[in-house]
């Protein structure tokens, strides 16, 4: 596409494109609403109070738009019925598009089907989900896999023998979680709150509520209970025996089991299980470990083979050509000795030949005169030989 076939718009330009888009049925005519009115801060603008309408069941909620005569007639909290017609608000600050209802009646107003206090407890359990639930097992199975010590605090009755069920399910793992048994008066909201807080402050990684089977289950449907459960910075666990009415404690912990009884088996469930994924992890590296290091201790051992065998080649190769040179040298210096002992030869017997001239003279020497010419030559042919032994070296 051509630069000059490009249309250029501003942000303000696209939100009204699509306002003026959205072609909605029920725009065109009056609908009824119905929710839970949440009053607004009271300010009027443009002739209207800006409240909300929340669905009863969820956190859906939309803006409504209350002339101050209907408003009025508005009570918070309470379950609304009215008609009115839809609207759109363009937020160009944050680029969307919002739906409100103009409200033009009320047609009813009744009772909630929860009570504030039903209300409170489902925006904290909202909380909590939006916070999210801790894994009590992946916390537990790294402490354990790192050998790091830490502290379970177990909340049970004064008079409770629950303890006695949870340590007989921890068995062989009893040696290893430091568990410690806190009696209270559970039936007090006030007692089992300081406790929770003070195991906080000693700074527990783990906290527990514990009770047997029984009935008045009241207790830990209390909301400041829940709340501090959600606030705990330490991980927070309930076993309450009661299958079949789960409390709002129940609800909100990050772990909750059935019995006492099965939270000793969790727990000791969970130390054998990460000990033994443990031990078999350490096995396969180890057999990794000795895989490596044979494959590279094989690795070395072929190239030092290799450096052998090259050094041997070298050696033989450098031994051949170190005979072969050798052979070279040794008919070299056998052909200059045969030639030197044949000019040695040939020197000798140019001696002799002198030699016996020297003989021949002397005899016709010795016939002519008394003169001992004999010594004479003696002295001669030494003198000869002396010269000659001096040339050669």
């Amino acid at each position: 596409m051509e630069a000059e076939n490009l249309v250029t718009y501003s942000p303000a330009a696209v939100l009204n494109l699509f306002n003026n888009s959205i072609s909605v049925n029920q725009t065109k005519r009056i609908i009824q609403l119905k929710g839970i009115y949440v009053q607004g801060k009271g300010s009027l603008y443009s002739g209207y109070y800006y409240d909300t309408f929340r669905d009863e069941s969820s956190y859906a909620a939309i803006t409504i738009l209350a002339p101050p005569l209907i408003r009025n007639e508005l009570q918070p909290n309470k379950t609304i019925t009215v008609n009115g017609f839809i609207t759109r608000r363009i937020v160009n600050t944050s680029g969307s598009i919002q739906i409100q209802l103009t409200v033009t009646d009320l047609v009813e107003q009744t009772l909630n089907k929860y009570s504030d206090e039903e209300i409170k407890k489902i925006e904290l359990m909202q909380r909590k989900a939006n916070a999210g639930y801790r894994d009590v097992y992946s916390w537990l199975k790294e402490k354990i896999i790192n050998e790091e010590p830490f502290k379970i605090g177990i909340i049970i009755g004064k008079t409770g023998i629950i303890d006695n069920d949870i340590k007989h399910q921890l068995r062989e793992s009893i040696g290893f979680y430091h568990l410690s048994f806190h009696r209270v008066n559970l039936s007090s909201e006030a007692e089992i709150l300081s406790t929770i807080d003070r195991l906080n402050t000693e700074h527990y990684g783990l906290i527990a509520i514990s009770r047997g089977g029984g009935e008045n289950l009241d207790i830990f449907n209390q909301f400041s209970l829940a709340e501090k459960a959600i606030t705990s910075e330490p991980l927070f666990i309930t076993a309450i025996g009661h299958k079949d009415d789960v409390t709002l404690l129940q609800k909100v912990a990050d772990k909750s089991f059935i019995t006492p009884s099965e939270l000793g088996q969790f727990l000791n469930d969970t130390y054998n299980h990460t000990v033994e994924e443990l031990q078999n992890s350490r096995a396969k590296l180890i057999d990794s470990v000795k895989a490596q290091l044979t494959a590279n201790y094989q690795k070395e051992i072929d190239n030092l083979n290799e450096k052998l065998k090259a050094n041997e080649e070298l050696r033989i190769k450098t031994a051949n050509d170190l005979e072969q040179v050798y052979k070279e040298k040794m008919e070299l210096l056998n052909s200059q000795l045969s030639g030197n002992l044949q000019l040695q030869n040939e020197k000798v017997a140019v001696l002799n030949e002198q030699i016996n001239a020297y003989k021949a003279q002397i005899s016709g020497l010795e016939n002519k005169t008394g003169t001992n010419w004999t010594l004479v030559i003696i002295a001669i042919v030494l003198g000869v030989l002396i010269g000659y032994l001096l040339n050669r070296h």
